[in-house]
């Protein structure tokens, strides 16, 4: 028995085949297609095909006739037929292309079957052996460390990005950071990072896509004006000055006095 794990099912060419079938008739062709798929045929004995079909005796000789309608001579199945061979060439291709590609080297078998599994999967639902599987995780793995490298970090961007203090869109930063170093030197850019990182203003931080872009390195920003309290706030001037606490409560006692007359 083949072990394909699903099947094509054109949902409207279905229910304008099987517009006269009842409910149970439904049921009995679908489990009649489904066993068809993983087979490629119904057996000879209709006895066997009605069991398959779940119906009795009585069923099946009610039903029979309407379903053999949707037959060929012998039970066979044009549609399918078309189904399973349309899968089993692109099984092929894909099986030759696989060879082709990892023909080379001692993976030559291991790899191909990798991709066969793939294949089955992707184009027939064939359900891939738990050994298929483990072939192909180990293959994926190998072909990743020695074909498909991981580009290295650069060592001056991961010194800027340590450094820099709002670490928002690394991808677009490095991509900045690569333009930048072209017109600055790495000294002269964290020599900028550092003093920017020490300002003290409110002044929200700028994404380090912008500030390299824009070659704030260069920056020689003004120093923020000293935040002064009001010489003037209002009720609250006996609190604008340090006072002992015998200086508060005399000062309130008098407040208190002259609220009264």
């Amino acid at each position: 028995m083949s072990n394909r794990a699903w099947m094509p099912l054109h949902i409207a060419d279905y229910l304008a085949d099987t517009g006269h079938l009842t409910a149970t008739e439904h049921g009995a062709y679908l489990l009649l297609i489904m066993h068809y798929w993983q087979n490629g045929h119904l057996p000879e004995n209709e006895r066997v095909i009605a069991r398959i079909a779940k119906l009795t005796p009585e069923q099946w000789e009610e039903s029979r006739d309407m379903l053999a309608m949707l037959f060929g001579p012998g039970w066979t199945h044009k549609r399918i037929d078309a189904e399973l061979s349309k899968a089993d060439d692109i099984i092929e291709k894909r099986k030759a292309a696989a060879e082709a590609r990892y023909g080379k080297g001692k993976k030559q078998t291991s790899d191909a079957n990798a991709m066969h599994v793939q294949s089955k999967c992707s184009d027939t639902g064939a359900l891939p052996t738990t050994s298929d599987l483990s072939s192909f995780q180990s293959d994926t793995s190998s072909l990743r460390s020695e074909d498909a490298s991981a580009p290295e970090a650069n060592p001056d961007f991961e010194r800027f990005w340590d450094a820099y203090p709002n670490k928002t869109g690394r991808p677009s930063a490095e991509k900045a950071f690569s333009q930048a170093i072209k017109r600055a030197s790495l000294d002269e850019i964290m020599a900028g990072v550092a003093t920017y990182a020490a300002k003290t203003d409110d002044r929200q931080w700028c994404s380090p896509v912008r500030w390299l872009s824009d070659d704030r390195w260069k920056d020689q920003p003004a120093k923020p004006p000293d935040k002064r309290l009001p010489t003037n706030p209002s009720g609250l001037s006996h609190l604008t000055k340090p006072q002992s606490r015998e200086e508060y409560l005399a000062a309130e006692k008098a407040r208190s006095e002259r609220s009264f007359r």
